[in-house]
């Protein structure tokens, strides 16, 4: 931040900036991160050459702008316009943030959320609170359908948070529509393929925002979730018919790491891969 002929101007900086730690994830048209920023932090006015959605992890920070300022607690949400002046003074406990960056050059599939994303905005929503906490996990997750997943679940945290600003919005009958089991025997077709939800979405003509939305309101499941599903059972059949080893078999499912496919297959069956095999062949 500068003078120039006494009006205070100020810098654009990534959403990285002051933090002691990030992770960051580029899916389908979002810019993830999950950021860390220490105590008592103070960032002074500044801007993203991106709108940024930044849902508070932990920890919390005052959100403050040309107008004022707003305190953001665990569980909230700002939505800041791209180019927009703001600056942060964080809580004596620092804030971990997750962050969504929407790529501007993807206007067909932002437009359901421009009137999220255009304006200052401030939620509490325990639903979206509870996404971001599942989208920062799956930017840990050591397979390949995370990104598939974590796309997913952006995709219906924006759409969730539109909603409470358009509550008059369309919503899905009670009946599938025919295109819904389009989508669930693409997945069960290719569920080895890295696909991504804009791709399923444009194979069966609907937009990803629509898909996502419906496809947890019928089948009760995230579509990430599901097809990591399909792969787990994939993978199980291959441990009761097959003489693969453990690591072919978790590297066909997807997973680059054999210790996070036996966390995840013991959490969906309740034995490890080897005790799985073990009864399958008593």
């Amino acid at each position: 931040m500068g003078v120039d002929g006494g009006a205070i101007t100020t810098t654009s900086v990534p959403v990285t900036t002051g933090s002691v730690e990030s992770r960051v994830a580029d899916v389908g048209a979002f810019r993830v991160a999950r950021i860390v920023f220490p105590p008592e932090l103070t960032l002074p006015l500044h801007s993203h050459p991106r709108a940024t959605v930044a849902v508070i992890l932990r920890g919390g920070f005052d959100g403050t702008t040309r107008g004022g300022s707003h305190l953001c607690p665990t569980g909230s949400m700002l939505t800041e316009p791209a180019g927009e002046d703001h600056g942060n003074r964080f809580a004596p406990a620092g804030a971990t943030v997750l962050v969504v960056q929407p790529d501007p050059a993807r206007a067909e599939l932002l437009e359901p959320f421009a009137a999220l994303l255009d304006r200052f905005d401030y939620q509490q929503n325990g639903f979206v609170g509870g996404l971001a906490r599942r989208a920062s996990n799956e930017l840990n997750a050591g397979d390949a359908v995370a990104p598939f997943a974590l796309e997913g679940l952006i995709l219906e945290l924006l759409a969730t948070a539109a909603r409470v600003r358009n509550p008059n919005g369309s919503r899905s009958g009670r009946r599938p529509p025919p295109w819904l089991d389009e989508a669930r025997d693409l997945l069960h077709a290719r569920p080895g393929e890295n696909l991504r939800v804009s791709e399923v979405a444009e194979v069966i003509g609907v937009h990803p925002v629509h898909l996502t939305r419906t496809f947890r309101i019928h089948y009760g499941v995230t579509v990430g979730a599901y097809l990591r599903n399909l792969r787990l059972e994939q993978a199980a059949r291959a441990l009761a018919d097959s003489m693969s080893t453990i690591a072919d078999i978790a590297a066909q499912a997807g997973f680059y790491d054999q210790s996070h496919f036996t966390r995840t297959f013991k959490r969906k069956f309740g034995l490890t891969p080897q005790e799985y095999r073990r009864a399958a062949r008593c």
